[in-house]
């Protein structure tokens, strides 16, 4: 068996993985390891702030189904790791984190920047070791893929400096021999029985699709059930990309800020088949006044993690496995069999509640005035950006409310909400980790003016690895989503809210990139027709009204104040 050094097992470990980046900022504590990455044929994309690292390495993985790797300097560099690790476990994204530690012969004597990074990590990882012994080096990181693609989410190495200079003799292993590529078969019969007598006795089934249907290629497959049922498709809200979105009995996203289409069906269904996804509870609280997620009807439920069937709704029929194969064991199963639905009713149902969300959202949309509405622009927006492009969202009064516009998806892995995380200032560094992946696509980040405060320095990262970004920058000088807490509740009273801010886009061309600004509707989309002919990042930034709020998240978040204390009293809730 030929000699191997610590170093060398760590980037032959990476290597053999396929690694093609590992996002972060240089520090000493891996600065071993690093000096063999160009040798290795591992490209280290150097960062602003290590919180775009693991967001970057979040984005690549969410675009190509592999994981992502992300690494910083032990103590302050892990720490900045922490939002895009919760991230990345919240949003099922397999990412590796290499966290760099101490000498193994001081930890536990706060030495200078030390923490305790395996404590830190351990509720948001999947997976974690600590490299004891240098010769553990190999087996700590093939664990650490082995278990995120397994398990489809972050796992982390923890390793002590003085790990990178042993030496030992050791058999180099492919992946194949180590781990498989962790994709699970179809459901046990007796529940696709179960599911298969439901589905034959409906009068009206709605399908609900989410990230399990990108992570196993399942659209061709749903569009086939749906066609046999005559049953409208639905992307679960954050996955607008998990269905064919030009079928005639697609009809959109559920959740906030979703298609109306959507929820007006799923709401009146009496069976709903929900295809790879856990049923996030925020994805499915009311919208536009319509509970639309029906008590009543049978539930078949999905997901490759048995811990999610039955967890926040109860279900019918629990269909543990690989969305793709399920979904192929409940079209075999149907094959041939006698079905209630009426077709022809339900398909001009279908047809009619998409012709009036259609119109409605238009009617929304389509306010002129001396500022841009805020539905104006991100209308003008959706309208502009055109052909096969991949679209990453951020959190956002404005940002959010882009899930009932960009409903035109085809294929997987073009739509990236910013997950159940729900970090503001997500959007940038993980279109970065997107464009990394796919080099050949467009890729455009839509975000509010509070969270490119956070991240806007990722354009010197853009600009200096060539990353051609697009970011639609939606600026109204406030925190939308929390001033619009303040107008629900507070009785407009507007605290903390306001925003003091640059001019973003002089920022970002003097950082390198293109950039415009816009204050008129109509010149919208011009601006980004030619942002994104631009061989360059490049920042589009909208002036909007910002005495103009979309809805809330969602409206049970706070309740009235209730003031009792007499100097206090005239904060009470003014009802």
């Amino acid at each position: 068996m030929p000699a191997i050094s610590g170093s060398e097992a760590m980037v032959e470990a990476l290597r053999k993985e396929g690694v093609e980046y590992v996002m972060g900022i240089v520090g000493s504590a891996f600065m071993d390891p690093l000096d063999l990455f160009p040798e290795a044929g591992i490209r280290f994309i150097q960062v602003r702030h290590e919180q775009s690292a693991a967001l970057m390495a979040e984005g690549y993985a969410r675009a190509t189904g592999r994981p992502g790797v992300c690494i910083g300097q032990n103590g302050p560099g892990i720490t900045n790791l922490v939002t895009g690790i919760a991230s990345a476990q919240l949003n099922h994204t397999p990412v590796i984190a290499l966290t760099p530690a101490v000498l193994s012969t001081a930890i536990s004597t706060q030495a200078f920047q030390e923490i305790d990074q395996m404590r830190m990590l351990d509720p948001l990882v999947v997976w974690q070791m600590q490299v004891n012994r240098p010769e553990r080096m190999s087996t700590a990181i093939r664990g650490a893929f082995r278990a995120a693609l397994a398990l489809r989410g972050p796992a982390q190495v923890d390793i002590p400096r003085d790990s990178y200079y042993g030496t030992w003799d050791e058999e180099p292993l492919e992946p194949a021999r180590y781990r498989t590529a962790g994709k699970l078969g179809g459901a046990d019969a007796e529940d696709i029985g179960r599911a298969l007598d439901a589905l034959q006795g409906a009068k009206k089934v709605a399908i609900l699709a989410g990230l399990g249907a990108v992570e196993s290629d399942a659209q061709l497959d749903i569009d086939e059930l749906a066609e046999l049922l005559s049953a409208p498709v639905a992307c679960v809200w954050q996955h607008n990309d998990a269905i064919i979105n030009s079928r005639p009995l697609s009809v959109g996203s559920v959740g906030y800020q979703g298609s109306e289409a959507a929820m007006r069906l799923v709401a009146d269904a009496d069976v709903i088949v929900a295809l790879g996804t856990r049923l996030n509870a925020f994805g499915t609280t009311p919208q536009y006044g319509i509970d639309f997620f029906p008590k009543s009807a049978k539930l078949i439920h999905n997901s490759m993690n048995p811990l999610d069937i039955g967890a926040l709704r109860s279900v019918h029929a629990g269909l543990v496995g690989d969305c793709r194969a399920v979904t192929r064991q409940l079209i075999e199963g149907l094959a041939g069999k006698p079905l209630q639905v009426d077709r022809t009713a339900r398909r001009l149902q279908i047809a009619a509640e998409k012709t009036a969300w259609a119109g409605k959202l238009r009617a929304m949309s389509m306010i002129d005035g001396p500022r841009i509405h805020p539905r104006r622009a991100m209308w003008e927006v959706s309208r502009a950006i055109v052909g096969d492009v991949a679209i990453v969202a951020d959190v956002g009064n404005i940002s959010g409310s882009a899930n009932g516009y960009f409903d035109r998806f085809d294929k997987s892995r073009r739509w990236f909400g910013a997950g159940s995380l729900g970090g503001i200032g997500v959007s940038y560094p993980t279109a970065l980790g997107v464009k990394l992946a796919r080099p050949d696509l467009p890729v455009v980040a839509l975000v509010g003016d509070g969270a490119w405060s956070m991240t806007m320095q990722e354009v010197m990262t853009a600009v200096r690895e060539k990353l051609n970004v697009c970011a639609v920058l939606f600026n109204n000088s406030v925190y939308g989503a929390e001033r619009r807490n303040q107008y629900d509740f507070f009785g407009e009273r507007y605290f903390f809210t306001d925003l003091e801010n640059p001019s973003f886009a002089q920022i970002a061309e003097k950082m390198g990139a293109f950039a415009i600004s816009v204050d008129r509707a109509e010149d919208i989309g011009p601006a980004i027709a030619r942002a994104m002919r631009e061989d360059r990042p490049s920042v589009v930034e909208i002036h909007v009204d910002p005495a103009v709020l979309n809805e809330p998240y969602r409206r049970d978040a706070l309740k009235p104040p209730v003031r009792v204390t007499d100097k206090y009293k005239q904060y009470a809730d003014p009802a």
